[in-house]
């Protein structure tokens, strides 16, 4: 009897043993999950003493609004996405800075409409109530919702190479099958055969509640309303586009439309200010501003030794491009959400 209270005893302090570690190992992580709260700010080049200060911050990937969930919260750092919410948080610690200028290095094909507004905004309005310089600078791609975005700066660069433009908006495909007969799923993906067989039905209240769905055609109403959508976006856009380029509105939808252009032809047309590398860029905010002595800081990410370790761990089992494109892709197969993206990623999809 006495083994067996001794081996209960035991057993019960290791429970507990080791439900104070879970316990423990919560809250670590929920502190390391909490953003980029350890972020500062570092002097990169200049004089350190100076008290104009320049911010250099970068952007990289498709737009998107804020992380799903806590895995893509602790991976912000590795993920090549642009998170709005995160961006709107580095911009309050920007504003305690008090820069003189801010530089925006950016590669992006687009992201979502939702988004990409909210990127542009936010920019515009720290531009306006800060009464700060900022420059754009890409050196590969600002494309669609990318080049949106970037509408809300002073001026706008690009590296010789890069590749401007695709100034469209996309809305969903609405796939049908006529007359399916079977749907199977095999090594190359999913085949659908057609002519008379399989029959469908749904439960729905509520005209065109079945949108998109693969087994009925759209109806001309259905069809007029979802361009309307698309083409109202697309006319902000160029108004955008017209307003802060000084560029006519015909010369938009006629000559450019949505192609894609080198830094040369996008300069000859007037969607940039003009070609340079970044180390130039720097140098045209410091004319500009006039200074004699400066610094230019950046944002130095520190994530300790905890949340890199749990970072490390959930890198090798999770693929960061996997994630990213399955967030992408989720929001292209939405069918309320009309993305400003360039085909890159669409086909992918």
């Amino acid at each position: 009897m006495m083994t067996f209270f001794e081996y209960f005893k035991k057993t019960i302090a290791f429970l507990i043993a080791l439900t104070v570690f879970f316990i423990l190992l919560g809250i670590i992580i929920s502190f390391s999950f909490n953003g980029n709260s350890n972020n500062q700010f570092i002097f990169k080049e200049g004089d350190s003493e100076s008290k104009n200060k320049i911010i250099y911050m970068e952007l990289r990937g498709p737009i998107l609004n804020e992380p799903s969930d806590a895995i893509e919260i602790s991976l912000i750092d590795s993920i090549q996405a642009i998170y709005v919410s995160e961006f709107v948080k580095n911009l309050s610690k920007i504003k305690i800075e008090k820069p003189k200028g801010i530089i925006i290095s950016i590669n992006s094909p687009g992201g979502s409409v939702s988004a990409t507004y909210n990127l542009y905004k936010a920019i515009n309005k720290y531009k306006k109530n800060n009464d700060t310089k900022i420059f754009l600078h890409t050196n590969e791609l600002l494309a669609s919702g990318g080049y949106w975005a970037a509408l809300a700066s002073d001026k706008i660069f690009a590296n010789y190479g890069s590749m401007i433009g695709s100034l469209g908006v996309r809305g969903p495909d609405w796939i049908y099958y006529d007359n399916p007969i079977s749907i199977s799923s095999g090594i190359l993906g999913q085949t659908v055969e057609t002519k008379d067989g399989i029959k469908k039905f749904t439960t729905i209240a509520g005209k065109s509640k079945d949108l998109f769905n693969s087994f009925r055609k759209p109806t001309k109403e259905e069809i007029t309303i979802l361009q309307s959508i698309v083409d109202n976006i697309y006319d902000d856009f160029v108004n955008i586009i017209s307003k802060n380029r000084n560029i006519e509105k015909k010369i938009i939808n006629e000559k450019l439309g949505a192609l894609i252009f080198d830094a040369k032809t996008a300069k000859e047309n007037f969607l940039i200010d003009d070609i340079k590398n970044i180390e130039e860029v720097k140098k045209q905010m410091i004319k500009e501003l006039n200074l004699e002595n400066y610094q230019i800081i950046w944002k130095e990410k520190k994530g300790g030794l905890v949340k890199n370790l749990i970072n490390s761990s959930l890198i090798i089992k999770y693929d960061i491009h996997e994630l990213k494109n399955k967030k992408i892709c989720k929001l292209i197969n939405n069918y309320i959400n009309v993305m400003i993206l360039n085909n890159e990623y669409i086909n992918n999809c």
